[in-house]
């Protein structure tokens, strides 16, 4: 999270201590206050859906990688138009790599053929 950024924590405590101090021969309007309240169920949302998109990724992540070590022992055409045999994989920075034989590593998404 940036430094200057506010998170749903945040938002209900400033939400919070505006109701607790408010002045009470003049408190806030009924719109402000739905206005807020849908603010902060809208944050509540975004906060919820960001948390179930970072599971899908590492869970299609996790599939890739299982998928490509199927890759292992099998020749491929790489876009660079090298054909190799894939030796191993690497998992460098969310990148995975074919390890081949002859030391190369190549992205999985410049493979062209498996043979």
């Amino acid at each position: 999270m940036d430094i200057g950024a506010l998170g749903k924590d945040d938002f209900l405590n400033l939400f919070v201590s505006q109701l607790k101090y408010q002045d009470p021969m003049n408190p806030m309007d009924n719109t402000q206050f739905t206005a807020q309240l849908a603010q902060f169920s809208t944050l509540e949302q975004l906060y919820n859906m960001n948390n179930t998109m970072e599971k899908l990724v590492n869970y299609q992540e996790s599939l890739n990688n299982g998928m490509v070590s199927n890759l292992i022992g099998r020749q491929i055409k790489a876009a660079n138009g090298s054909t190799e045999k894939i030796l191993g994989i690497s998992f460098d920075n969310g990148i995975t790599n074919l390890i081949t034989e002859s030391s190369q590593r190549i992205p999985v998404n410049e493979v062209l053929e498996i043979y």
